[in-house]
């Protein structure tokens, strides 16, 4: 799907929400209501989720953010009631230890009405309430918050950026996932998709998601400049662990697909870091626990800087604190900040 229609569709999904929201508010008076627990004693351990495209993984964090009994399951596409029966299954394995269900989801969402706007490639939860569907099924208070919102709020509240005003989360994944810090907290923006750098375009062609920020600096594009480089020819073959134990052994393809690789990262960064200009920007993902990502990520920065003399804008950049565990670990801080605090 070219990446014109791809925003067609989602300016569509997000009228269609926007009229929903209407007719509820018409029905309730526009009183939208924030839901509060029974206090900051009656939820001592939550049950947090972090559903990702290829698993579901989840953990129990309590409130001295200690992350016990940690797991996956493959996460279902074959409908709405097989991904409920999913929850709920690890849920069940929990019960009786949590008192409550800390989600990090895909998509754009309103978390304020625990409503997925879009569910990402889980398409057949588009304009879902899956809170209020997970809560029938579970009996506890369920939050959900954008997955690289997710990362975002964990990273501002205990990880890399709680020093910060503001910031900039990048999550290397399968496309690219982001989101802003500002004035300390998440903004979400007037159609809650504030930091979808994956839809950022880089030409004039809007046929085809390559020429967007997703295709040119996702871990497939990173896969597929490998493959390239070295003569394999499905690069579904090959890994991000491949790739970086190549790199780290020397491999001079492989270091070469990674400099322009991480030379369009650096790119993006620069523009980002004129457009907004925040404190520091934090990398997330899987592959950001490899030193050498960030290594090259600054490398390229310092080339860019000695072509161009920019006026005192120079990126701080790092990477996460929490890693793999940051979705978890910001949808218990936004659980917090809806039923406790």
């Amino acid at each position: 799907m070219g990446i014109y229609n791809k925003f067609i569709e989602f300016e569509q999904v997000i009228v269609k929400y926007r009229k929903t929201c209407e007719i509820d508010l018409f029905i309730s008076g526009g009183a939208v209501q924030k839901q509060k627990g029974a206090g900051i004693a009656d939820i001592k351990k939550c049950l947090c989720i972090d559903v990702g495209g290829t698993a579901i993984k989840y953990g129990i964090i309590d409130s001295s953010l200690n992350l016990t009994d940690k797991g996956e399951v493959a996460t279902p596409y074959d409908g709405v009631e097989a991904y409920l029966d999913t929850l709920e299954l690890i849920f069940r394995r929990t019960e009786g230890q949590v008192q409550g269900i800390a989600m990090s989801v895909p998509g754009v969402i309103d978390s304020e009405n625990g409503i997925c706007i879009s569910g990402g490639n889980l398409r057949f939860i588009e304009n879902f309430n899956l809170a209020e569907e997970v809560e029938k099924r579970c009996k506890v208070p369920v939050s959900i918050m954008n997955d690289a919102k997710s990362a975002a709020m964990a990273e501002a509240r205990w990880g890399a950026l709680s020093d910060c005003k503001d910031g900039i989360v990048i999550v290397l994944g399968t496309g690219i996932g982001g989101a802003l810090i500002k004035d300390g907290k998440v903004h979400f923006g007037k159609n809650f998709a504030a930091g979808e750098f994956s839809f950022i375009t880089l030409s004039d062609n809007m046929d085809s998601s390559d020429d967007t920020w997703a295709g040119r600096a996702g871990n497939p594009r990173l896969r597929t400049l490998v493959a390239n480089a070295k003569g394999i020819e499905d690069p579904e073959e090959i890994t991000g662990y491949d790739v970086f134990r190549w790199a780290e052994e020397g491999d001079p393809l492989v270091l070469m697909s990674l400099e322009q690789f991480t030379r369009g990262i650096a790119h993006m960064i620069i523009n980002l870091q004129v457009i907004y200009d925040p404190d520091r920007f934090v990398i997330g993902g899987g592959i950001s626990r490899q030193p050498l990502l960030l290594q090259y990520i600054k490398k390229n920065l310092n080339y860019f800087y000695t072509q161009f003399k920019w006026p005192g804008m120079k990126a701080d950049v790092t990477t996460c604190k929490f890693f793999n565990d940051a979705n978890l670990i910001g949808a218990y801080s936004y659980f917090l900040s809806r039923f406790v605090e």
